[in-house]
């Protein structure tokens, strides 16, 4: 009996300063590393960026005299352009374009329309004096032919051959004659196709004048309805500014949006489009309202996809109307769309960083009463800041966010 006492006392001291040591042990961790193991609502979640966009909107556009084909200006610059977000009423000004194209071709137009008008009045001149000598040339055949027939007169008292040459020169002087009131006709006809052709020009070229000097009042852009200016963006994707040209592949200036209904418009990645439906909730942040979480729904998803400058891969466009609830949402925010792929109530979660993979396994550090243990888990899916857990842990455990020392 005492050989018995005399072996378990140094195992029970060995057990006591173990558990000693274990107590102390978990008295020095940093409580502030743990996170308890709570059960509640898990989501999977595709996460995209956006930008907030109107669902119908008036487009400020560039003067129209600028879409006629007959306008050879390709692009013009903005010189000025009123800042966005600036409530404006119909008619108001919001935006100059360059002039310095306009007028460059003022003036030539200009000059154009002073060599046609030059070449007019020669034209007229030329035509004045070559039907003057084919009109003197008409009275001296018609004098010759006069003169041919008092000459066939007076042949009767002649030969047959005289009076049968004299004939012949008369029939010579009639067909001269007719010659040359043909030729006349066509030299009227000719010169009156000249000058027609050139009043022609003329009047397109004055015509040109009236519009570049139609477009040179409308360079300054005015409201066509009342709103809030919204910058325009580019085939880029970067918003219009001062400084910005524009055309009439690209006419947009800036817009007036309808901020009745707002969209969020994102791309999602090609791995990630085929999990977004139309109809499907999303929660959307946006940067303007820090702590703030709206609700939307899927509107539209595209069928084509391009590609996301930067990534190399493509992206898909997706509309998600978005219910401001109250709150002045504006075109052009920033905002973090959320697709709620899958939501299960009552699901066991932990924070991502509490997970670590080791020798290929997903394992945690569980504090318990002898100490740190370092338990694996089962998953079953994650978004940005959960991971679902399906085995290895309980609701209520404590678990490391950095493996412990």
């Amino acid at each position: 009996m005492k050989q018995r006492l005399l072996i378990l006392i140094p195992v029970v001291f060995v057990i006591l300063a173990f558990l000693g040591y274990r107590f102390f042990l978990s008295e020095d961790v940093d409580e502030t590393d743990l996170v308890e193991i709570k059960k509640g609502k898990f989501e999977l979640y595709v996460v995209s960026m956006g930008e907030l966009e109107a669902h119908e909107s008036k487009d400020i556009l560039i003067p129209e005299v600028l879409l006629d084909r007959t306008i050879r200006i390709r692009h013009i610059g903005i010189n000025d352009l009123v800042r966005e977000g600036t409530e404006v009423e119909e008619g108001d000004y919001v935006a100059t374009l360059d002039p310095s194209e306009v007028e460059e071709n003022i003036k030539n137009s200009q000059e154009t329309l002073d060599m046609l008008n030059g070449n007019l009045e020669n034209a007229r001149m030329d035509s004045s004096l070559n039907l003057s000598d084919a009109r003197d040339a008409i009275r001296q055949a018609r004098d010759n032919v006069l003169d041919k027939e008092v000459k066939v007169e007076q042949s009767v008292y002649e030969s047959k051959a005289i009076q049968r040459q004299v004939q012949i020169e008369l029939e010579m002087a009639k067909r001269s004659l007719e010659q040359k009131k043909r030729n006349y006709q066509q030299k009227k006809r000719k010169n009156e196709i000249s000058i027609k052709r050139i009043e022609g020009k003329i009047k397109q070229e004055e015509e040109h004048m009236q519009t570049l000097l139609q477009l040179k009042k409308d360079l300054v852009v005015q409201a066509p309805a009342r709103g809030v200016v919204v910058y325009a963006r580019d085939w880029g994707g970067d918003k219009i500014k001062v400084g910005s040209r524009v055309s009439r592949w690209n006419p947009r200036i800036a817009i007036l949006p309808d901020l009745s209904t707002i969209l969020s418009v994102t791309y999602v990645k090609e791995i990630d489009v085929t999990k977004i439906r139309e109809g499907m909730p999303v929660k959307i942040s946006i940067d303007a309202f820090p702590g703030e979480v709206f609700d939307g729904v899927v509107k539209t998803v595209a069928n084509i996809g391009k590609e996301i400058e930067g990534q190399f891969l493509n992206g898909f466009k997706v509309e998600i109307e978005v219910d401001p609830h109250g709150v002045d949402l504006l075109p052009g925010m920033t905002s973090t769309n959320r697709f709620i792929i899958e939501s299960m109530d009552d699901q066991l979660m932990v924070p991502r960083e509490a997970v670590f993979v080791e020798d290929n396994r997903q394992v945690v550090y569980k504090k318990t009463p002898l100490g740190v243990v370092r338990e694996e888990v089962k998953t079953a899916g994650e978004n940005e800041e959960y991971i679902r857990i399906l085995e290895g842990v309980k609701e209520g455990d404590k678990v490391f966010l950095t493996p412990p020392q």
